[in-house]
């Protein structure tokens, strides 16, 4: 009789690597017109939205077995990235002064995106999210982007789960 003990990791990787590098980075874009506090159909960078410098809002984490970005936006999300998920759980408060004014359903038309580039690639082939007003676009072997889309609940407490393969 033989056996192996081999190690079929290397066949199944799992989606992500714990110890990968990752940076997030967001971008907004909504039908009203900019004299309304829109985007007029563009899609805009988070910080010109906000108005700080480029790349303020672009970090940089391990991905690990804690939360990789928390308190994301200044206080917005947390922002987990483990081997086979990415869950985001909105941790402002309802009384927050920046964004309370905010709170709501998401409205057709809306796209709130996070682009997640990793340094070494990843390993996703598809995901399936827990909430239908979120999905994953799998851009390159570096890249994805979390989709926030019409019908999210953008409150506090709110959260969603993507699962990945």
């Amino acid at each position: 009789m033989i056996v192996s003990c081999g190690d079929d990791d290397d066949n199944n990787p799992v989606p992500v690597e714990i110890g990968a590098d990752v940076t997030i980075r967001n971008t907004l874009q909504t039908a009203a017109d900019p004299s309304q506090g829109g985007t007029g159909g563009a899609e805009v960078a988070i910080e010109d939205i906000i108005g700080v410098p480029a790349g303020t809002f672009e970090l940089s984490a391990t991905v690990s077995n804690g939360i990789e970005f928390d308190n994301y936006l200044n206080n917005l999300y947390d922002n987990d990235i483990s081997t086979d998920a990415i869950t985001f759980t909105l941790v402002a408060d309802a009384n927050d002064p920046f964004y309370s004014a905010f709170f709501r359903t998401i409205e057709a038309g809306t796209f709130d995106r996070y682009y997640l580039t990793f340094t070494g690639g990843h390993n996703i082939n598809g995901s399936s999210s827990d909430n239908a007003a979120v999905s994953l676009n799998i851009s390159s072997t570096d890249e994805v982007v979390v989709v926030i889309g019409e019908g999210w609940n953008f409150n506090p407490g709110s959260t969603f789960t993507i699962s990945l393969n």
